[in-house]
């Protein structure tokens, strides 16, 4: 006769499931057994222990919410830092890329027009009076229009803009402290005053570089040129960021964020950004401390 009233009965939640699966496996082998009874019934507790597992595994609608919460704090923490991380080697990418093309291009100059450096040209006005300034500059003017040429000729140009371009086109830059914000057309080599032959171009990867302005203020002023690494229309059009001003001389080269300085501040950050030294604590490298 089959045995399982007891079985079933606690399959269906009236025995004790552990002693149904323990007279089974007992019963099994002897005569009278319900193999197909018996396998139901180890199905259905095998249901019941895989149920049991998952409700023990699930989370919690405050477990969920805790753990996103979480996680929110974190990324609130880490994301601007590297965000700036990635600002800092885009722009540094773009200054090493900048910073060699026109290095090259200025040592072509030097070459053509007999000198061992660029820097050298800084002898043409560089040891006068400054009361002498105004008449070597205008002894030389037809000179430097020749050398600014060639030095341009080096490029290949995508686009011409002249200073009414500039100022139509109301472009503007900050100072490397970001404390004061000027015309783009204040940029040497733009200005048109002490050089007539001043302009922009913008060049098929995205630079803009000027023409050279010689002796702009007085003889220590040397020779200048700007460039900014992606162009002026995009930013963050800032001295010691994207704007940088490559300079033969000694005039007010500033390059801190210490002080305001107002438009010179920055003038001098492109030795900084080459060397990679931070200009208020040369312990730090210059990049790093952009942001």
């Amino acid at each position: 006769m089959c045995r399982s009233v007891y079985a079933r009965s606690a399959a269906r939640g009236g025995g004790n499931l552990e002693l149904a699966q323990q007279w089974f496996k007992e019963d099994s082998h002897s005569e009278g057994a319900c193999p197909k009874e018996s396998s139901l019934l180890k199905t259905k507790a095998g249901l019941l222990r895989q149920k049991s597992r998952n409700d023990r595994l699930g989370f919690t609608l405050a477990e969920v919410l805790i753990t996103l919460g979480i996680i929110g704090i974190v990324a609130a923490l880490t994301l601007p830092s590297l965000i700036n991380k990635y600002r800092v080697k885009q722009l540094r990418t773009a200054f090493m890329r900048s910073s060699s093309i026109i290095e090259s291009a200025l040592n072509q100059t030097a070459v053509e027009f007999g000198y061992g450096s660029f820097k050298e040209l800084n002898s043409i006005c560089g040891s006068v009076s400054k009361t002498d300034a105004a008449a070597c500059r205008s002894l030389n003017q037809t000179n430097f229009e020749y050398i600014s040429s060639f030095f341009i000729s080096r490029f290949k140009k995508v686009a011409v803009l002249k200073p009414k371009d500039i100022i139509s086109k109301k472009y503007k830059f900050s100072n490397f402290p970001n404390t004061t914000q000027m015309g783009y057309i204040q940029l040497y080599g733009i200005d048109s005053f002490n050089t007539p032959h001043a302009q922009l171009n913008i060049l098929a990867d995205g630079t803009a570089v000027t023409s050279i302005a010689f002796f702009y203020h007085e003889p220590s002023d040397g020779l200048s040129l700007t460039f900014d690494t992606n162009g002026p229309a995009k930013g963050p059009n800032r001295y010691g960021y994207d704007i940088f001003l490559y300079n033969t001389g000694t005039w007010n080269k500033l390059c801190t964020k210490k002080q305001d300085g107002q438009h010179a501040n920055g003038r001098g950050c492109y030795d900084y950004a080459l060397k990679d030294v931070n200009p208020d604590d040369s312990t730090k490298g210059y990049w790093d401390s952009l942001y």
